[in-house]
């Protein structure tokens, strides 16, 4: 999408509106080209992103820190052996379920 601006003249000038925000944010030309910002800083609202990560940050670590109980439960019966293995991950899996249906139908009520 070009920005039209129309001078006093009569003329009229198209830039690029994300060449025009970059000038204004005192950002320089191109990628390659002389001297100022990247590509990307015209694009990527750094500062955003970065509340946008910090905010999200305890939900990814609880995310992650969920599926790891069962990955270090799968790690420590596959040390024992293959049939321990797949027994502790039916009863992973089975208690999962259950204990899911159980919390779902106790909060309803």
């Amino acid at each position: 999408m070009l920005n039209t601006n129309s001078d006093g003249d009569g003329a009229t000038a198209t830039a690029p509106l994300l060449e025009e925000a970059a000038r204004n944010r005192g950002g320089g030309g191109g990628g390659g080209g002389g001297g100022g910002g990247r590509w990307w800083r015209k694009v990527l609202d750094l500062e955003e992103a970065k509340n946008q990560v910090l905010f999200s940050l305890p939900m990814i670590l609880t995310n992650v820190f969920y599926y790891a109980i069962p990955l270090v439960s799968a790690m420590f019966a596959g040390h024992l052996g293959n049939l321990e293995l797949a027994g502790a991950t039916l009863a992973n899996s089975w208690a999962t379920i259950t204990g899911f249906a159980f919390m779902v139908t106790c909060i309803a009520d």
